[in-house]
């Protein structure tokens, strides 16, 4: 009857009674199908999700859910003011504790864990639902141990610690000395990084801490110096620049924005270089929704792009960018044709092409005519319709959307 109720393969009930032979006494109608109900009713567990936490913590099938379950479900909710969703997110996290004694184990490693840190109820509530695992963690025999460590090898203050497991609540279950230690000591003498440059690098980065080091950070590393021919003081400069670069993908990300730049912009491989060598924030704009939506704009207009533009393009804010385009390409707009162009974001996300939104005179006159701007203007009432080429909208729109392609 356990197996039918739970679709449990053969190898799977094997797992269970093996785990847990006090299941053989127990009477599946009278005490382990209604603890099973009441469990899955109080999480709004789906049927895979009920399976998973008895295979994850086969005793639970042994636990009475009003004596044992219930009581510690509802300490935990109440103490870190978790809605339904989150304590079901806890829940399957982390099944076993759904064995855990509230009083004994929780209730002790949260007090101590807050003070340490001097978290508010909000943060602490952030942490656990980051790490939902620090709730089976010993306070004493995992979590000081090793935030002692990484304090002491990085010199931290308590507020500079916090930071760090606030935003990477999962150092609190790793391991110091097979985990983080052999990491930073392998980054430090990558890039020769004195031990305030270290701490400045996990400081703006704490992610670096989940990071490994021969997976992750050697090999987006070398990717980015091979490509820009960078020497090691320079991609210790860039490093130090924007500690994000460690947690960046070469392929996905720095690889895709480092060939853009060099397109867009006009740059030969040694300005690229000296480029991002002297800003490396350059990196850390976003290609599709700073970059190419800005060179698309510029080239719509009309706008030569150059190098000159590299630095605008990634630094400034829209309407900073049209008040640099406007003034420095002097681009003889009226008023009202700016004040247009300028109403719309430069880029609509969704997934969707660059769509700028312009009055239909600034569409047919400023696009079309004086820029020769190859376009599919489309009616924004009848999106499946396409507004010929005269001054006036057939359908009375406000507004025609132009569509830029491939520019």
């Amino acid at each position: 009857m356990l197996q039918s109720r739970l679709s449990l393969s053969e190898p799977e009930l094997k797992k269970v009674v093996l785990r847990r032979l006090q299941v053989l006494g127990r009477s599946f109608e009278s005490n382990i199908a209604p603890s099973l109900a009441a469990l899955q009713s109080r999480l709004t567990l789906s049927e895979p999700e009920l399976k998973k936490v008895v295979l994850r913590l086969p005793s639970v099938l042994s636990y009475s859910y009003e004596a044992n379950i219930a009581p510690s479900l509802a300490a935990l909710q109440s103490r870190l003011s978790l809605s339904e969703p989150e304590l079901k997110k806890v829940v399957l996290k982390i099944p076993p504790v759904l064995g855990y004694s509230y009083e004994a184990n929780i209730a002790p490693s949260l007090a101590a864990l807050q003070s340490w840190l001097l978290l508010s109820e909000s943060e602490l509530k952030k942490v656990v639902l980051g790490l939902p695992q620090v709730l089976g963690c010993s306070y004493k025999a995992n979590i000081e141990p090793s935030l002692a460590a990484l304090q002491s090898r990085l010199s931290l203050s308590e507020p500079e610690l916090k930071k760090v497991v606030l935003k990477i609540p999962s150092v609190l279950g790793c391991s110091y000395e097979p985990n983080i230690a052999p990491s930073l000591a392998a980054l430090q003498s990558r890039l020769s990084l004195s031990e305030p440059e270290l701490k400045k690098v996990v400081l703006w980065l704490p992610q670096v801490l989940g990071l490994s080091y021969e997976a992750n950070i050697e090999p987006s590393l070398a990717a980015l110096q091979s490509r820009l021919s960078l020497s090691e003081p320079e991609l210790k400069k860039v490093v130090l620049g924007l500690p994000s670069v460690l947690g960046s993908s070469y392929e996905a990300n720095i690889g895709p924005t480092l060939a853009f730049m060099e397109t867009a912009f006009h740059l030969a491989p040694d300005e690229l270089r000296e480029r991002v060598v002297a800003i490396p924030p350059l990196l850390g704009y976003s290609l599709e929704v700073r970059y190419r939506p800005r060179v698309t704009l510029a080239s719509a207009l009309g706008v030569v792009v150059s190098q000159q533009m590299l630095n605008p393009a990634a630094k400034y804010t829209d309407a900073e960018f049209m008040a640099w385009l406007r003034r420095k390409e002097q681009l003889g707009l009226t008023d009202e044709e700016w004040a247009a162009l300028c109403l719309v974001p430069l880029v609509e996300r969704g997934g969707i092409p660059p769509v700028f939104h312009l009055y239909p005179r600034l569409c047919l006159t400023l696009a079309l005519t004086r820029y020769s701007v190859t376009s599919k203007l489309s009616c924004t009432n009848q999106s499946s319709s396409y507004c010929p080429p005269h001054l006036h909208c057939p359908h009375d729109c406000n507004t025609i959307a132009i569509q830029l392609r491939n520019i």
